[in-house]
């Protein structure tokens, strides 16, 4: 049995190791705001503060800067990059690995039982939202903490190792402060294991993390502790998720596990009531019991934190982990059904993902639709998702710059500039700052300062406000987008998937017009332009590319369009609308920007001569518009014609824009 498990094991942990190094090179983001984690420490690496007032240029997250200093320092190197934090973090996870196998040892354990921990720690990789190998700080963090507590447990009679501990502690703190409560709980810790060094431990930590915050707060007038605590409590928190969620969401994905380790408890519980040395065999196994109810603990406070996501499961799966390596029975009829319960985790982890939400809106009804088959398609970047990334990444460090995108903030960095705060940082200050930050981006939209403004999905009201000279340049729809591969606007995990587009903003001007063109209509005097409507759906005005009752429509010629959705973006209303007369030359064509939204199928597009009409085929857009380019036959050049539109669909919309009529041979 030992050796399947072991097999098992390395066939998880191998799996896991594969997916980090297939997804390392990815050249965007893979969880949203890695970007604003790179921005951090590129500040550090240039010498600029880490927390300043919050402002237009930065608003650091919320965390201690152990990772960006680290990532800033080695960036000085190497340069600041995805991949380098990345890198960090997986050898951050290599090295929890390493101290959960050592753990293990020190409890006695044999080496199939240190494997499997391990694997089991590897196996909620997917649970905890493809987290691991990410620029962020939460395993690096974790790997400290993690390594101080095999120290502590191994500090009997060492002040060396304790005083080591500390130091691993404070500075896991230093990098994300959730190990404050691992601070508290391995305090109770050393009485079990190493009562006399506890002093000694204690003091490293407080010297560390007490003296460093007085001084860091010293030196930012205040605004350390400002960020890292007071807007902390700021945000709300979701008793629900702390009563019930969190743990539930842990039996949901752990079954198997949980039970596994119940029965190890139950059976220790039978040995030590029998046992003369009671107190001392149960120090080490009342030690990782204190760290894994810790973990859970510090997994449902952070779970419960306003826009936290399940990478605060972390810590709950990690000492878990420990915890179970270090309760499973070793022989007996016990062991093989406690190591028959962890291989069948070990086997529902490689095949199954677990999804908690249809439970939580349905009960027992949402069962069938709360685990989903693994996909590697939702964790592993594919060629033609890496392909797109590729590309736009180019374009972006290529194209004209400086750049303004609210969630991606490295972006800016990329093209050049040295970045601008990023939507979370707006989110996490107070209101007052957070109005004088809007104020300062809207009045440099208004300058036109930005030669390109990316958003994800539409953007925010405020920043409507200083989008008048600029119109939608692109539109990332479906397929087309650039997303992560891990967090809310992935699809890994999500029962109900982020579909938001991705919208570039460019400043508006004229599309080139040909030499020897006819304008027929180009919108911009913000009126019909010779085009008359029957029915409700076509207007005697136009409608601008971005305005606050329909989505952006583009790109278009200018900052005008025409539409069958109206100004209020009315899809069901019905009707049509004619041009003007216009002639055909000969050999000539006309060309015009062309897209639709919703059904297509009663929209329609045509050249009217008398009583022959010439279809123009409307292109599969949504929500934007694509050059279309109909060539004059020899039947109908020098002939008077009108461009018709209809729209009898009342689930769709028609958008035209830019008709001109081109001479003959134009290129």
């Amino acid at each position: 049995m030992n050796r399947v498990l072991v097999g098992v094991s390395t066939v998880v942990i191998a799996t896991v190791l594969l997916v980090m190094v297939l997804r390392i090179g990815f050249p965007l983001e893979l969880e949203w705001m890695e970007g604003g984690v790179l921005h951090q420490a590129h500040r550090f690496a240039h010498g600029q503060p880490l927390y300043p007032p919050p402002g237009r240029d930065f608003v650091p997250f919320l965390y201690t800067p152990g990772f960006a200093v680290l990532l800033g320092s080695l960036g000085k190197i190497f340069g600041v990059s995805y991949t380098l934090g990345r890198l960090i973090s997986i050898i951050s996870c290599i090295a929890i690995g390493w101290a959960i196998y050592r753990a293990v040892e020190l409890a006695g354990k044999p080496p199939a039982h240190r494997i499997a921990a391990v694997a089991l720690f590897a196996s909620g990789y997917v649970f905890t939202f493809r987290w691991l190998d990410l620029a962020r700080p939460d395993t690096l963090a974790m790997a400290l903490c993690v390594w101080a507590l095999v120290l502590l447990r191994d500090a009997r009679g060492s002040h060396r190792k304790a005083i080591l501990a500390g130091v691993l502690m404070a500075l896991s703190f230093w990098t994300k402060q959730t190990a404050a409560t691992f601070v508290i709980a391995s305090g109770v810790g050393a009485l079990l294991v190493a009562p006399r060094q506890l002093p000694a431990y204690a003091l490293s930590i407080a010297v560390i993390d007490g003296g460093g915050v007085l001084l860091g707060n010293a030196v930012t007038d205040g605004r350390l502790w400002h960020y890292i605590y007071e807007l902390h409590q700021s945000h709300a928190f979701n008793d629900e998720r702390f009563e019930k969620k969190t743990w539930g969401m842990f039996v949901h994905a752990g079954p198997a596990v949980l039970l596994a380790l119940v029965i190890s408890l139950g059976a220790l519980l039978a040995r030590l009531k029998n046992s003369s040395q009671r107190w001392t065999e149960a120090a080490e196994p009342a030690y990782w019991g204190i760290m894994a109810a810790t973990g859970l603990l510090v997994s449902a406070l952070g779970y419960s934190t306003q826009w936290a996501e399940p990478n605060a499961f972390i810590p709950g799966v990690l000492m878990g982990s420990v915890a179970v390596g270090v309760l499973l029975p070793t022989s007996g009829r016990l062991g093989t059904v406690t190591c028959v319960l962890v291989l069948a985790q070990l086997c529902f982890s490689l095949a199954v993902e677990p999804m908690y939400q249809p439970i939580q809106n349905k009960g027992s009804a949402g069962l069938k639709q709360s685990y989903a088959w693994q996909s590697w398609a939702r964790t592993v970047p594919t060629d033609e998702r890496r392909r797109r990334a590729e590309a736009l990444r180019a374009e972006l460090e290529a194209g004209p710059g400086p750049i303004l995108a609210l969630q991606r903030p490295w972006w800016t960095v990329l093209a050049g500039s040295e970045g601008h705060v990023g939507s979370m940082g707006i989110t996490d200050v107070l209101p007052d700052d957070r109005a004088a930050i809007e104020k300062a981006l809207v009045a440099e939209l208004r300058e036109g300062k930005f030669a390109q403004v990316w958003t994800e999905g539409d953007p925010p009201r405020w920043m409507m406000r200083g989008l008048g000279s600029y119109s939608l340049g692109r539109r990332l729809h479906g397929a087309q987008r650039v997303r992560p591969m891990s967090g809310y606007m992935s699809d890994a995990g999500m029962v109900t998937r982020y579909r938001a587009d991705q919208l570039q903003f460019v400043p508006a001007g004229p599309r080139p017009l040909p030499p020897g063109a006819e304008v027929v209509a180009d919108f911009e005097s913000g009126r019909a332009e010779g085009f008359t409507a029957q029915g409700a759906a076509f207007g005697r005005r136009a409608t601008r590319s971005i305005n606050s009752s329909f989505p952006a429509v583009g790109p278009v010629g200018g900052r005008y369009y025409y539409s069958s959705a109206g100004l209020r973006g009315d899809l069901k209303a019905t009707g049509s609308a004619r041009s003007a007369p216009f002639v055909l030359p000969r050999g000539g064509s006309v060309e015009l920007l062309l897209g639709s939204v919703g059904t297509r199928g009663r929209l329609e597009v045509a050249l009217v001569a008398g009583d022959e009409r010439a279809p123009v085929k409307i292109p599969p857009t949504h929500l934007s518009m694509a050059p279309v380019r109909w060539t004059v036959p020899a039947s109908w050049a020098e002939r008077e014609v009108v461009l018709e539109l209809r729209d009898d669909a009342t689930k769709g919309a028609l958008f035209i824009d830019d008709v001109r009529v081109l001479p003959t041979m134009a290129p």
